[in-house]
């Protein structure tokens, strides 16, 4: 038997989408967390978000794909001043340990501005806002198999493998 993973580890993915809601000295801030399992379902996330409110100032956003040496990460900080919305909303999701999700920031500019420290703590509030009412299941790492058996013990390998929710890839029979 031989056996192949990267580094991945566990982590918490969102089960579905969850909004919150809260003002900051009159900006409306609108955070969205949702399940995205790779780069193309979180940008329709993002693009979903957008098209339901088109009115709306800044859709800044962060999302993590993935686990371990394969983890993909992405922010944006949607033409707020550089590092102030994107990147503290990845940093929550990270310091959580959370992957396969997407995070939202909407915001409607309500006539004062916040300063750099105040944008960083209304975008990092955003995502902690959003995961205060997630859902979130543990999901482990990948790890594949090779194994080599007899055709007899096929049927009991197959029942073992559905038993522990895994997925048999391919069968060579020689």
């Amino acid at each position: 038997m031989q056996e192949s993973h990267d580094t991945a580890q566990s982590y918490r993915a969102p089960t579905s989408t969850k909004r919150s809601r809260f003002s900051v000295q009159g900006s409306r801030f609108i955070a969205t967390l949702a399940p995205a399992a790779d780069e193309d379902a979180a940008r329709k996330v993002i693009e979903k978000v957008s098209s339901e409110y088109p009115d709306a100032t800044h859709h800044a956003y962060a999302y993590r794909i993935g686990s371990g040496s394969t983890t993909i990460e992405r922010a944006s900080d949607s033409r707020e001043p550089a590092g102030t919305a994107g990147p503290p909303m990845l940093q929550v999701l990270k310091g959580g340990n959370i992957s396969d999700a997407v995070i939202i920031g909407t915001r409607y500019y309500g006539g004062t501005k916040l300063g750099i420290g105040g944008l960083t703590r209304a975008y990092r509030d955003c995502a902690r806002k959003a995961l205060e009412n997630a859902s979130l299941k543990t999901k482990e790492p990948l790890v594949t198999f090779k194994l080599e058996l007899s055709y007899e013990d096929l049927g009991v390998v197959s029942r073992l493998v559905d038993s522990l929710e895994g997925n048999v890839l391919t069968i060579n029979l020689q």
